[in-house]
């Protein structure tokens, strides 16, 4: 798919003290998993990150923060910023569950807007959605102005469609694909939630194969 995909991976996390895409999963780290996903669909699979030395073995292309320690406003404007294609689709570095059909379904939805934004029973899911380079004025703006609230971007800046439950319920169990791995607790949820979807050998593989 003439896209690019690209991976959120900030920098260190508070609660875990490294970087959140190195956590484990089966013994694979949760960026390969990703990755290897990306690989799958798009043309294109970029890491936006501050910490680019940690992703040198990866064999893709990294990106820093072109405005530094924003938050994820700037990690998406850094995404659109450096993509070879104008449809971009941005997911964290840390939600391993996500189908990557919802990943081609949202960006075939963009059409003329900005983004296709899964909605959730009122929540935004902003880092896990389609985006279109259109829309880089408008996070450029907003970081200039310091306004990092991604919910009010999407309310009030963005010409966004919100994607229903129901449409996302099509690519599976809407718990697991939005799963975030934020601590160690979630991190051995995540492992039981890998085993309960037949993932764990599929991780090991890839681990195997990296």
């Amino acid at each position: 798919m003439k896209a690019t995909g690209a991976i959120l991976a900030g920098g260190k996390s508070s609660r875990m003290k490294y970087n959140k895409a190195f956590m484990k999963i089966g013994g694979c780290p949760v960026i390969d998993i990703i990755a290897d996903k990306f690989s799958a669909l798009f043309e294109e699979t970029i890491i936006i990150t501050n910490e680019i030395e940690l992703f040198s073995g990866l064999g893709l292309k990294a990106y820093t923060d072109i405005y530094p320690r924003m938050g994820p406003v700037s990690g998406i404007h850094s995404a659109l910023y450096n993509a070879r294609y104008d449809e971009v689709f941005v997911m964290g570095c840390d939600m391993p569950f996500v189908d990557i059909n919802l990943a081609r379904y949202l960006l075939e939805k963009l059409g003329p807007y900005d983004s296709a934004v899964p909605e959730i029973d009122g929540h935004l899911q902003p880092l896990t959605a389609a985006y279109h380079r259109r829309s880089l004025p408008v996070f450029t703006g907003c970081l200039e102005q310091n306004h990092l609230k991604l919910t009010r971007i999407f309310r009030e800046e963005l010409n966004a469609l919100l994607v229903p439950r129901a449409e996302l319920e099509a690519f599976g169990h809407i718990e697991h694909m939005f799963f975030n791995i934020n601590d160690s607790e979630a991190l051995a949820k995540a492992e039981e939630i890998a085993g309960g979807l037949g993932l764990l050998d599929k991780c090991a593989k890839i681990s195997t194969s990296g």
